[in-house]
């Protein structure tokens, strides 16, 4: 009888030659192999797709399939699909792991029956031909049912530990079983489908060892993209994650502090993020005036407590409702 395979590493494709291959080859030099390795090419039109076919022929573990350019949630629900391991791992076509992830992966995964392994990443910064790396990551534990899990939901959060899919390993039944597909956008998509797969789960572990590489920005990333609804999706999320909370128990005490510091921060990148638009400078400044007035910026003005020097700083305009000078802070 064939052995299943073990693992289901799903990794989008789109336009990403320059850094196609570190990937791949992160993947194939593991001391575990029993995996299958799913490149989803969205419609790429640079060499990505050619490279991964490439990659293909030389081993049969790696199977390509193209598709019209839908989007990178698009792309990894192609790859939930076709994938036939025990356990599912998704990947960002950038990144790169470490050559003993699968082995500590499967150790785990068996030794605890889990529904859901975390580890931890190092976050990664390229510009001007340096790098800097930040090691994330949060206490080591072990989850035995839903109500622990509840305990330190706020706390985990907090810690960067539940809104990305690239550093956990799924199980396939759990995903399979309850229907479990990413929502077709890409900014926030991620959030939303672990939120969804931790309704189903009981035995969850958290390991503070790093194993993932996670490149957060380049200049050619999303980051330094324009994004008209940004402020709004700020929002959006905010009131998200208040009823989050609220569903799974915990009370408003616990959760504000969390969600209003979360919210601020981010709305500090909407700043920026307004001028890599080509908005006129008044239509910048009336835009960036009704957010700072905006009623949830003022409530979570309240709430949030930052310990960072910096980011009290870049809050000191908007506390204080200084549109000119938020505006020169988010340009420099």
């Amino acid at each position: 009888m064939k052995r299943q395979v073990e693992f289901s590493i799903i990794i989008p494709i789109y336009n990403c030659e320059k850094y196609i291959e570190k990937c791949i080859n992160s993947i194939l030099v593991q001391k575990f192999n029993h995996y299958e390795l799913l490149l989803i090419d969205d419609g790429s039109t640079d060499s990505s797709g050619m490279i991964s076919d490439i990659y293909a022929k030389k081993n049969k573990q790696i199977k390509v399939f193209h598709k019209k350019n839908e989007g990178v949630s698009a792309a990894r629900n192609v790859g939930i699909q076709k994938a036939t391991g025990k356990y599912i791992l998704f990947m960002d076509s950038d990144d790169y792991i470490e050559k003993d992830y699968l082995s500590y992966c499967s150790m785990m995964m068996k030794k605890y029956r889990l529904d859901l392994l975390n580890v931890g990443f190092y976050s990664i910064v390229e510009c001007d031909n340096k790098i800097h790396r930040d090691k994330i990551c949060a206490i080591e534990k072990m989850y035995e049912n839903k109500e622990s899990i509840k305990k330190d939901l706020v706390y985990l959060w907090d810690k960067h530990m539940l809104y990305n899919i690239w550093n956990k390993v799924y199980l396939n039944s759990i995903i399979k079983k309850n229907n479990i597909y990413f929502p077709l956008y890409d900014f926030g998509e991620d959030m939303d489908f672990n939120i969804e797969y931790m309704k189903y789960i009981q035995r969850f572990y958290n390991s503070k060892k790093c194993f993932y590489n996670y490149i957060k920005e380049r200049k050619d990333s999303l980051t330094h993209k324009y994004r008209d609804n940004l402020f709004q999706i700020r929002i959006d999320e905010f009131y998200k994650f208040n009823q989050y909370f609220e569903e799974n128990g915990i009370s408003r005490n616990e959760y504000i502090e969390f969600s209003s510091r979360r919210y601020i921060e981010r709305f500090v990148g909407c700043i920026e993020n307004v001028f890599h638009s080509k908005l006129s400078f008044f239509q910048k400044y009336k835009l960036i005036r009704k957010n700072i007035y905006d009623d949830v910026t003022r409530e979570s003005l309240i709430y949030a407590k930052s310990n960072s020097i910096k980011m009290k700083i870049l809050l000191f305009p908007i506390r204080y409702k200084m549109t000119l000078v938020a505006m020169l802070f988010g340009k420099l």
